[in-house]
């Protein structure tokens, strides 16, 4: 049997935590990103009618972090995606000029463009009152950790219908 995911909540805050602890100096590492990510996705509480693909170009691909904070950086806008996707999310990993680069892209309704400018302040979300939980953390503390370590995540305005974040972080 599987244990019941973290809730989302709980999973903020402990990396918050461990962020702090840390001081924000991660130490090196490298993580296996399919394998990875594969795991990260079957940690998520996905809805009935939605698909998850995690894919690789290379199935050896690795990136410079820890697991753990390829983990910590990536669940945030794979639970999102989670969400809001209607029926389809793809999570794929390949490599980059500058090192790895993972996308988390969902066929939901997507960012309202008003919000796009928004999107990684801390507090903030685009609808408060959609049904959904949420503390508006997720996505600027994602971004906080991948700075951490010489890496990035974006938005990408200009997919649609959906959502796409990228995550750049160095190679393994």
């Amino acid at each position: 049997t599987r244990a019941e995911p973290p809730k989302p909540w709980r999973t903020t805050c402990d990396t918050l935590l461990n962020t702090a602890r840390e001081d924000t100096a991660t130490a090196p590492g490298t993580a296996p990103v399919l394998p990875t990510l594969r795991g990260l996705a079957d940690q998520q509480i996905i809805p009935a009618q939605v698909t998850v693909t995690v894919d690789a170009a290379d199935p050896r691909l690795e990136a410079g972090v820890q697991p753990a904070l390829l983990e910590r950086i990536v669940s945030p806008l794979l639970t999102n995606a989670c969400r809001y996707a209607r029926s389809n999310i793809a999570v794929r990993a390949c490599r980059a000029p500058d090192g790895v680069r993972v996308e988390v892209i969902d066929d939901g309704p997507g960012v309202p463009p008003s919000f796009a400018g928004q999107l990684f302040e801390p507090g903030r979300r685009a609808d408060p009152g959609d049904g959904h939980s949420g503390a508006g953390l997720g996505l600027p503390l994602a971004r906080r950790m991948a700075r951490s370590v010489g890496g990035e995540v974006t938005y990408d305005p200009g997919h649609t219908p959906g959502a796409r974040f990228v995550v750049s972080l160095p190679a393994g």
